[in-house]
């Protein structure tokens, strides 16, 4: 008996589970690329790229040959957002592919990301009506609204040394279906970074942050003083830590936090 209301009970909390999300669900595809989906937009972040590292996950090339054709899942994809120019974040022929093939789609992302996307697919100028950017300076954000989404574009420092971290560098507070998501990118988590966003206040439901600024006592606490996240979906893990990245993030005292380490996994936001 204790076994069947054991199972009762874990299928009660999916189906709640599924009941809080299911006009908003997310899905984790490769590195830091998510998927979002409510009942009328669509949004690719960070998602559209090649094999840049062999450290990092990258989609199989069926899958992103679906994203360039738009097809399967990626054919009625809304909005396609990029942090960084980096190729572990945004791969320009891919982009552009997909935005020829499919003409409903936007792209917004740094300057100096459309700038590489200009240099690096011939038929640019073809979709540039759909292609924008609004870069503000640096620790400074600015609020836009992309297919009647609304989104706060954070300017943010990339993390680590040169020349990576020279990277015209953006986050994302997407506020959508009742939720406000933060796609951080490859933003370095201090206190120079965050300090000036409020980011506390938003009552920000799930934050997207790389594992790998994740693993101190500090980080910890700079995390739950200026993000204030009620959920962490940890992404850009490398391979090689895959089998212990959950462990050593609870080892730290987080809560709620899922490392992202499986393709196509649905992710369940909580109240």
């Amino acid at each position: 008996m204790k076994i069947i209301r054991y199972f009762i009970l874990f299928a009660i909390l999916v189906h709640s589970n599924f009941t809080i999300s299911q006009n908003l669900k997310l899905k984790y595809l490769a590195n830091e690329g998510i998927l979002i989906q409510s009942s009328n937009t669509q949004i690719l972040i960070d998602a559209i790229f090649k094999k840049e590292f062999d450290y990092l996950d990258v989609l199989p090339d069926s899958e992103l040959s679906k994203i360039e054709n738009a097809k399967g899942q990626y054919k009625s994809i809304d909005i396609i957002l990029a942090t960084h120019l980096h190729g572990d974040h945004f791969n320009a022929q891919i982009v552009g592919k997909h935005l020829m093939a499919n003409q409903n789609a936007v792209f917004f992302g740094p300057n100096e990301t459309i700038a590489n996307f200009k240099s690096n697919f011939e038929e640019f100028q073809s979709i540039s009506s759909r292609i924008s950017s609004n870069t503000p300076e640096l620790f400074h954000a600015k609020t836009i609204t992309l297919k009647n989404t609304t989104i706060k574009i954070l300017r943010l420092e990339h993390f680590g040394n040169s020349p990576w971290k020279e990277a015209e560098n953006i986050a994302y507070l997407i506020t959508i279906a009742g939720k406000t998501i933060l796609h951080f990118g490859d933003s370095k988590i201090d206190i120079k970074n965050l300090e000036k966003f409020d980011l506390q206040n938003e009552e920000i439901d799930v934050a997207i942050l790389p594992y790998w600024q994740l693993g101190s006592a500090e980080q910890k606490e700079v995390i739950e003083k200026f993000i204030n996240p009620k959920q962490i979906f940890l992404a850009h893990i490398p391979l090689k830590s895959y089998a212990e990245a959950q462990e050593k993030i609870n080892q730290l005292g987080y809560k709620n936090v899922t490392a992202l380490t499986e393709q196509f996994r649905p992710l369940y936001l909580i109240n």
